[in-house]
């Protein structure tokens, strides 16, 4: 097989959720196209790479403005509720219900059950934040915003057993019962999320 084919195959299977047969798929697709669609997605790569930064409070990705924090953690500084989201699309799915008004933080993937595997969550970020937060009396309440499967559920009982020892007066809070078994955050529909987060138990 052709060796540039298995190459860009290999690019493309390092993409969440992509395995080695859509990835080739994904590769015979861009063979189809013009020069231009492949100018313009090169072009788009490139672009978001440049104009896009990470924001050094919450960690989620936001057009890039001069400064190290985001619009969000500016205008939310003062609230004293923290929500853990997994990742960016869920940040801007609980943004569009207008039901929480507080702060983010993107832990970015979960804790995986295998000690062995590499966990891409952000445990160590989240604690330095927290650590910081209550200790400049600007945090009370931790929310769990997370999927309901089990690797959110591992997730959150590890972190939920890590901090609450270290941080006995917080408060923690995991969305309701409004989202059921195998729910992705990302494609809950607004009612849903909204009701999850106003009968959200606190623990």
């Amino acid at each position: 097989m052709n060796n540039r084919i298995d190459k860009l195959a290999q690019l493309f299977e390092s993409f969440p959720g992509i395995g080695k047969r859509q990835a080739r798929r994904f590769v015979y697709f861009l063979l189809h196209k013009d020069n231009g669609y492949i100018h313009d997605l090169t072009t788009g790569i490139i672009n978001v790479k440049s104009e896009i930064d990470q924001c050094h409070e919450c960690y989620r990705f936001f057009t890039k403005t001069g400064k190290d924090v985001c619009d969000t953690c500016i205008n939310h500084e003062h609230s004293n509720q923290l929500m853990v989201v997994e990742k960016d699309a869920d940040f801007e799915n609980i943004e569009k219900t207008k039901v929480y008004d507080g702060k983010y933080f993107i832990l970015g993937g979960f804790i995986n059950p295998n000690e062995k595997k590499r966990s891409f969550a952000r445990t160590e970020q989240l604690i330095h934040r927290i650590k910081r937060d209550t200790q400049n009396g600007k945090i009370s309440e931790l929310i769990f915003g997370l999927s309901v499967s089990p690797e959110a559920e591992h997730t959150r009982i590890r972190l939920y057993t890590m901090l609450r020892e270290k941080f006995p007066e917080l408060i923690f809070s995991t969305l309701g019962r409004g989202l059921s078994t195998g729910t992705e955050l990302e494609y809950s529909d607004m009612e849903t999320l909204k009701h999850a987060f106003n009968s959200r138990i606190t623990q």
